[in-house]
């Protein structure tokens, strides 16, 4: 890293509220652009909009989907918002450079029988710990609508099999980033008890309060490596690995809920959404929304009253 990356993400990382992957994310941004610059025989401070430019259509070479190219953006954005401020540089090249649209993401989700066909596969591996963690990752991935980042951040003793809950905790909090409770039914929770006596043989000699620890690391597993997993259940199962992400199961948990007719406002909560705006991405207006969710999840059996 050259001295104005290093000294900007030690910024980040003294500022309250900006998240650890995000950290992660714009330092991989950054250092992109700058072995793009290096090529050019430019550096940061002689860069100008043209050759911003050029970078940008090189992004668009590389197929990248709008959501990735628009992180790169906000990252120099900020980053050069950063050098402006630190007076290292006199002009702003990303100053006019313009935000691309999102696309809707929301239409890569996954079907109710796509769901049911990949519950159907995992159910049936658990002879090992790898395995039995592969279906645990899917389960609680649809049965509580949680981010990938929630996922792996749990920690054992968050899990409260008794009142079939979570404590969502996450270990950085950002501005969408907020302790809440999510449940879970009865499906899920023999699925949580059978891999807690797994995972007890398989780190028994290793002391993590992780709900899935790494092998290598005294930390949780990484998003990529929960992707990795969910890639090679694709293959198995012969399904499009577009469609197995783990924000593929978030959307399919709103959206199957809320095309059940439960309350628009239960699962805003659930998801953890701050507005209901934004809920209501995964819906079409309808007449009549009821007030209970777990009467509405494909995974429940026994019709509980959770909420």
């Amino acid at each position: 890293m050259t001295q104005e990356i290093n000294y900007f993400i030690q910024t980040l990382n003294s500022e309250i509220g900006v998240h650890k992957n995000t950290i992660i994310s714009y330092k991989y941004d950054i250092n992109q652009f700058h072995n793009f610059i290096n090529k050019k025989k430019k550096n940061f401070k002689s860069v100008n909009k043209e050759i911003m430019l050029d970078f940008l259509d090189s992004l668009k070479l590389k197929n990248l989907k709008n959501k990735t190219k628009t992180r790169k953006i906000y990252a120099l954005k900020r980053f050069y918002k950063f050098l402006m401020s630190e007076k290292i540089i006199e002009k702003n090249p990303m100053e006019k450079i313009d935000i691309p649209k999102s696309e809707d993401t929301l239409s890569i989700t996954l079907t109710s029988d796509q769901i049911e066909k990949i519950i159907k596969f995992v159910s049936k591996k658990n002879s090992n710990y790898i395995d039995i963690r592969s279906n645990l990752i899917i389960e609680l991935l649809y049965s509580t609508g949680i981010r990938v980042s929630e996922l792996i951040s749990i920690k054992t003793n968050n899990v409260d099999l008794d009142k079939k809950s979570i404590l969502i905790d996450p270990p950085e909090k950002g501005k969408s980033r907020k302790e809440r409770v999510v449940f879970f039914g009865d499906q899920t929770k023999r699925v949580i008890e059978k891999y807690l006596e797994f995972r007890k043989i398989y780190f028994k000699n290793k002391d993590t309060p992780w709900l899935f620890p790494s092998s290598n690391t005294n930390e949780f597993l990484t998003r990529r490596r929960v992707l990795q997993i969910m890639h090679n259940l694709a293959d198995e199962i012969n399904i499009d690995k577009d469609l197995m992400h783990p924000h593929s199961f978030r959307h399919a948990f709103g959206n199957h809920l809320l095309n059940s007719g439960a309350d628009i406002r239960v699962v805003q909560k659930l998801l953890g959404h701050s507005s209901i705006i934004t809920t209501q991405k995964y819906t079409e207006h309808r007449d009549k929304l009821i007030e209970t969710i777990e009467n509405f999840h494909p995974l429940n059996k026994n019709n509980e009253n959770i909420v």
